[in-house]
């Protein structure tokens, strides 16, 4: 039986291929939506290369930067800190080398504006006792050698904007714990051959809650160094806030930690952090 006249049109306008110069080839089409999509952005040749833009160490917004600066140098324990000729002051995440620094806990994560809004200021101070021949053994002061160990002082001060809370208005316990482990490493690292040493154990005592938009000292000490080992104690203070008119009996210690630190045995194939 044969298919009515208007059934079979139908049937050859859908099987109808279309006029050759209708037909665009897919390398045609994936051509036409590469040259869209890179007319919507910026032109490499104007963007800052991947090794630039690391290169530049991360900073806040220059309104924060200058607040927390002025604050931190204009602190008298700093201003004292540089005119004391036994600390050596220096800023190591601004030594850290630019390819590591994104990827570093506290000088890329938590570093910024309303974080740790800019690379705390350090103090060292190296302490070398004459050990008798008692005392040596019993505070663990030499090495196999029979040399004496250096031990530092360190003295680190910061500031910590409001976006490193636990509970809104108060600095989360984590963040102090970390500014510990980061302080204790640095102070350690004068004691062992390779300047690296890894925590091994890390307590912290909170003492009072600690508030954000303030200037941070944390004191350390290596009181004990025995082969590859090192212990440190140490506490931090919350300065008071700019105008509050508290002086010196604004000062809350905030936290108390002490903590020791191993030098790997595989020191040497780590990759060092600093350019110094």
């Amino acid at each position: 039986m044969s298919l009515p006249r208007t059934t079979t049109t139908f049937t050859r306008l859908l099987t109808k291929r279309p006029p050759t110069h209708l037909i665009i080839p897919h390398t045609q089409i994936r051509t036409i939506k590469a040259g869209a999509a890179s007319s919507a952005i910026e032109s490499p040749s104007t963007l800052p290369s991947y090794h630039d833009r690391l290169d530049q160490p991360p900073t806040p917004p220059q309104s924060t930067l200058s607040t927390a600066e002025h604050l931190i140098t204009t602190h008298p324990l700093v201003q004292s800190l540089r005119s004391n000729p036994s600390y050596k002051e220096s800023r190591p995440h601004l030594h850290m080398k630019s390819s590591h620094r994104p990827n570093h806990f506290v000088a890329g994560t938590l570093s910024g504006a309303n974080k740790v809004t800019v690379p705390p200021y350090m103090f060292t101070s190296i302490v070398n006792r004459k050990p008798s021949s008692s005392s040596s053994q019993e505070e663990g002061t030499t090495t196999k050698e029979g040399k004496e160990s250096p031990r530092a002082r360190l003295i680190s001060v910061f500031h910590i904007g409001p976006q490193l809370c636990g509970h809104p208005g108060y600095v989360h316990g984590g963040l102090l714990s970390v500014m510990f482990d980061e302080a204790f490493a640095r102070c350690v690292s004068d004691s062992f051959k390779s300047g690296l040493g890894m925590t091994a154990n890390l307590n912290v005592d909170f003492r009072k809650p600690a508030l954000p938009e303030r200037v941070y000292v944390l004191k350390a000490e290596t009181v004990k160094v025995e082969g590859r080992k090192a212990w440190v104690e140490g506490e931090m203070r919350s300065m008071p806030a700019p105008g509050s008119g508290e002086g010196e009996e604004g000062e809350t210690v905030v936290a108390e930690a002490r903590a020791l630190f191993v030098e790997p045995k595989f020191a040497e194939s780590m990759v060092p952090l600093y350019r110094n």
